[in-house]
């Protein structure tokens, strides 16, 4: 599918696009969806839930990229220490990152939650 395509897709679920004219300027598009939750989708690869829009008191985001598990090491008084910690995915493909929201879409309503 096309980028015209998932939006046109996303207008159909119900998403309205609320992007801002910073947003737009930034190349950063924005979703409201009939849950009632704005996601965007941003130019340097990421794809987020925007709290601070659904009226909440609080400015948080929840990051929607896949996660993978790298290595990590420090130091520590008690000496060296290793272990894992998650990393997100950037996806810089457009068209991708809007299949993305198209499907986290599709779960949500099917869902009913928020």
């Amino acid at each position: 599918m096309t980028e015209n395509q998932y939006e046109e897709t996303l207008y159909a679920l119900g998403a309205k696009n609320v992007t801002t004219p910073t947003q737009e300027f930034n190349r950063t598009t924005a979703f409201k969806l009939p849950t009632g939750q704005v996601v965007a989708e941003y130019k340097s690869g990421y794809i987020r839930r925007n709290l601070y829009q659904e009226d909440l008191p609080y400015g948080k985001c929840y990051q929607l990229n896949p996660t993978y598990e790298v290595p990590h090491k420090w130091i520590h008084e008690s000496g060296l220490v290793e272990t894992t910690r998650k990393e997100r995915t950037k996806i810089y493909s457009r068209n991708e990152r809007l299949k993305r929201l198209v499907l986290y879409t599709i779960k949500k309503l099917n869902n009913g939650t928020t």
